[in-house]
């Protein structure tokens, strides 16, 4: 196997290739909604196409089952819609998928879990990677559609978890290649630690995320290693490499995780109930709710800055319009 040259890389955002994603819901570029949620029938993805035309599709094999996480995206080539979801309660729970292209749903799948370990937290993104290499003078381009997969698991003890991550691409149908599932630990990717404690009793960091930069196009992961008291950002890299079947060539894209920053994390200042944004030029703030206040911290790779406070219920400011005011630092 050897790498391709490569004279233009172009990583599309998502919403030209793919839809834009939220979670539960997913709006095309075209004006088509999605949005995925259970019924006593099981789960459904309930589909308002931009004429007002409505339509619901029940996912086969989901009747009963305990769903949380519950993510829906769209690939706009091919008409394809993906759905992922958590099934099961801790400490068996599972990441299922199926997937709907022309006619028929194809999955249910068991992709992780099952080995007595909670996974929770799941997040999808899809992701176009587009490159154009040169061989022989001839500009030849390589496109391949990612199905990006973030989660948190953990044993007994979810300070004593990871994130993990699984990279998938699309066939030329929009059918994911399942044989190539494999969860990566996003911890054991960090170079080194900085020696501390640990961070103790924050669920709320446990939620890894899965995000395009809206600076670079690119897109990332931010993890939290929990042992080592520090955040990362980790930018997914796309590469092409080639491979011989027989007397044919084969251009491919591989995902490379690479290292963008590293914050160590003060653990006194941490606490359950913090929650993490990372917005515009992979800036990051993390904060939490005080009596009167929303308390924050805007982190870097410098150290750690001094814990800033934004009370509400003064001037008129509420609780929520306080977090979206933090939150906004980074957008």
């Amino acid at each position: 196997m050897r790498t391709a040259r490569a004279t233009l890389i172009a990583i599309l955002l998502v919403g030209i290739a793919v839809s834009a994603s939220a979670g539960d819901m997913a709006l095309t570029r075209d004006g088509d909604f999605y949005r995925v949620a259970p019924s006593d029938d099981g789960l459904v993805v309930h589909h308002r196409s931009v004429d007002g035309a409505v339509a619901g599709y029940l996912i086969p094999q989901t009747a009963g089952i305990a769903a949380t996480s519950m993510q829906v995206g769209v690939d706009e080539l091919t008409g394809t819609v993906l759905v992922a979801w958590q099934r099961g309660i801790e400490p068996e729970t599972t990441i299922e998928i199926a997937w709907l292209g022309a006619q028929w749903w194809i999955g249910p799948y068991t992709l992780a879990g099952g080995d007595g370990h909670t996974l929770e937290n799941l997040q999808m993104m899809l992701d176009r990677a587009v490159t154009v290499v040169e061989e022989d003078g001839e500009s030849i381009e390589v496109a391949t559609t990612f199905l990006h997969l973030v989660w948190w698991s953990y044993a007994e003890n979810r300070n004593d978890g990871s994130a993990f991550l699984a990279s998938v691409a699309l066939d030329e149908t929009g059918n994911p290649e399942i044989d190539a599932f494999q969860p990566v630990a996003l911890s054991d990717l960090l170079p080194y630690g900085i020696g501390c404690e640990g961070i103790d009793d924050a669920p709320g960091l446990a939620h890894p995320k899965v995000f395009v930069d809206p600076q670079s196009g690119a897109p990332h992961i931010f993890a939290t290693d929990f042992s080592d008291c520090v955040f990362q950002i980790l930018k997914l890299n796309y590469e092409v490499v080639e491979e011989w079947v027989g007397e044919i060539k084969r251009r491919r894209h591989i995902v490379l995780v690479g290292h963008e920053s590293m914050i160590a994390a003060n653990p006194d200042i941490i606490l359950a109930h913090a929650k993490v944004e990372v917005g515009h030029g992979l800036d990051v703030v993390m904060y939490w709710e005080a009596d009167n206040s929303v308390e924050y911290v805007q982190l870097d790779e410098n150290g750690v800055p001094p814990v800033k406070s934004l009370p509400f219920g003064e001037d008129g400011l509420t609780k929520e319009e306080a977090v979206d005011m933090v939150r906004s630092l980074v957008h």
